[in-house]
């Protein structure tokens, strides 16, 4: 293991072993929204976010485990026949990014 820092003895760790695993189980959808630095961008994700989940129909968060990419391409062709203009359309990118960060990580 060559690399690795490892704690000395008698070293303390920052994170008690309760908050490492809290950490741990935090769902990727939340990760990826909180990395979201611009508040501009957070307002703007969470408005396409509330269109997306009433088009599904999904409530929960963990319910994004189940979007295939068919779901958002049939919400993006719903944006297109409301006759919405292009870059509006466009700019209503959050599930893609979205959606490869949850299938980034392994389900367990």
């Amino acid at each position: 293991m060559s690399g690795l820092l490892l704690l000395e003895p008698g070293e303390r760790r920052l994170l008690t072993a309760p908050e490492f695993q809290r950490l741990a189980d935090v769902p990727p959808e939340a990760q990826w929204f909180a990395n979201l630095d611009s508040a501009q961008t957070r307002r703007a994700y969470q408005n396409d976010l509330k269109s997306f989940m009433a088009f599904t129909g999904i409530v929960k968060p963990e319910e994004f485990r189940t979007v295939t990419r068919s779901h958002i391409l049939a919400w993006r062709a719903d944006l297109e026949s409301q006759k919405l203009a292009g870059s509006t359309i466009g700019a209503s990118s959050l599930p893609s990014p979205l959606y490869m960060s949850i299938c980034a990580k392994p389900m367990q």
